[in-house]
């Protein structure tokens, strides 16, 4: 059997054809019927097979590849990946190592893809506070089982990484899960049912669409502009009647640096109220903008699920996240984490409310961060905005546009010959169009700003010599 008899044979008598499709893809890279190396078949082939418009199948084959089970190269087709590397990366890739680039040690290899806060402090603060909690946590903690509704001193305690306008809801609006990423994917699973709807903006974290391919769930995207999502568009995807759940990062845009205004937030929050849309927020980066508008969670808290977590303010290793919702939705999820790990560590819990009790230090290491970032935004603009045709900034990374004669793919490739990892701005879309001339920096993942300065110097120099290799003038 081939992939195109399996698609011949399958056809699907309800439900959105898209997603049909990629669940067959993926039975047959699985199954064999597609081998690892083998090419797709050509897209209009696919379609007409699959009695699908041109669109619907292009939709297909880039879900797969931002799935990293299969790989795209111009002028050549899509293959299915070697076996080794699928999965590898179903949220970001890993920085890796070409032909040209093996003389390159890690150590050599700067990291511009993955969007950590580097800090000298948060390895201080968890080592002490987990010393802390060895000798002061009590037996029932460390010995006993939980369920995933956790334990109310400890939620009240943990409301002090909350915003401030959040800090004093109930207990029972308190989950803590193990982190943001966790969060998205037990709240997508309890609050939504077969043929649920997920709407998103046309470009966020790609965890949020693994989450939802995992699930079997579908999205769309939503029009955004400078202000973040567009109303119009919002409410004209809700008139349809398919919108369940809307996914949204409101302040700090990972990878787009937008933070919604105040106004904005509003007319989007009335348009979700009007037709019963949930709002999941992800404010993992909220924490670094003291001045933002009031989260979702705040104006509208019946409507929205608030998420966040520690990741970016202390450690990714630190697996404590909260949500804060209605009750009802709290106890779903808390159902959820139960099934899937039956409780939070306790003893995690336990390091995490040793740290809430340096607030000051907490403070202070805040403001370190937000004048670092000040700094290396001001370093990233001096070097790159010759070369892009726009280039915004936040406090964990920028955003730059290029123009359209500076194929992203080749650049994200010699940059990496280079010894320097950066992001293709597709690898965020949620549709076939947006990012494709965009790339991401994580300007505050290195962890000195020279190391920082040396990989925009690589890069502008790779900018600079569009038609040389990479590894000569290095």
């Amino acid at each position: 059997m081939t992939i195109l008899t399996l698609i011949a044979e399958n056809q699907p008598n309800t439900g959105q054809k898209y997603v049909h499709l990629e669940q067959l893809f993926k039975a047959a890279i699985r199954d064999g019927i597609l081998k690892p190396g083998e090419k797709l078949p050509p897209l209009r082939t696919a379609a007409w097979e699959a009695k699908c418009s041109l669109g619907t199948m292009s939709r297909v084959y880039g879900s797969l590849e931002r799935k990293g089970l299969v790989n795209a190269r111009v002028g050549q087709g899509t293959f299915v990946q070697e076996a080794a590397n699928i999965g590898a990366d179903i949220i970001l890739p890993k920085p890796h190592q070409g032909k040209e680039e093996q003389s390159l040690t890690t150590d050599q290899v700067i990291d511009l893809g993955m969007n950590a806060i580097a800090n000298d402090w948060g390895e201080e603060i968890i080592r002490w506070a987990l010393q802390r909690t060895a000798t002061k946590a009590s037996s029932y903690n460390l010995m006993t089982y939980r369920d995933g509704f956790g334990d109310t001193k400890q939620k009240l305690a943990l409301r002090a990484f909350l915003p401030p306008l959040l800090q004093d809801v109930s207990e029972d609006r308190i989950l803590i899960n193990h982190g943001v990423q966790n969060g998205v994917y037990t709240a997508l699973g309890r609050l939504t049912s077969p043929g649920d709807t997920i709407c998103l903006e046309p470009l966020s974290y790609p965890g949020v669409g693994a989450a939802i391919s995992q699930l079997g769930l579908s999205s769309i995207t939503v029009e955004t502009d400078e202000r973040g999502i567009c109303p119009i568009s919002f409410e004209q995807q809700c008139k349809k009647g398919r919108i369940r759940i809307l996914v949204t990062t409101a302040t700090g845009h990972n990878p787009t640096c937008i933070t919604t205004p105040l106004s904005r937030r509003k007319e989007i929050g009335f348009i979700a109220q009007k037709y019963d849309v949930l709002i999941i927020e992800d404010d993992i980066y909220g924490f670094l903008y003291p001045d933002a508008p009031p989260p979702y969670a705040h104006l509208f808290p019946s409507q929205t699920v608030y998420l966040s977590g520690l990741a970016k303010r202390i450690s990714p290793s630190l697996r404590i996240g909260f949500a804060v919702a209605p009750p009802h939705i709290t106890m779903l999820m808390a159902q959820g984490i139960t099934a899937q790990t039956w409780m939070v560590s306790p003893i995690l819990i336990n390091t995490a409310i040793e740290i809430v009790g340096r607030g000051d230090d907490l403070d202070s290491f805040t403001s370190q961060i937000r004048s670092e970032a000040k700094k290396r935004h001001e370093l990233t603009t001096r070097f790159l905005s010759p070369y892009a045709t726009d280039l915004k900034a936040c406090q964990s990374h920028v955003w730059i546009g290029f123009p359209k004669d500076i194929p992203v793919p080749q650049l994200v490739r010699r940059a990496a010959e280079a010894g320097v990892h950066i992001l293709d701005g597709s690898r965020f879309a949620n549709n076939t169009t947006a990012g494709k001339h965009n790339v991401r920096l994580s300007i505050m993942a290195p962890d000195t700003t020279h190391k920082l300065e040396k990989a925009l110097i690589k890069l502008k120099a790779v900018l600079s010599n569009p038609n040389e290799n990479s590894c000569d003038f290095f």
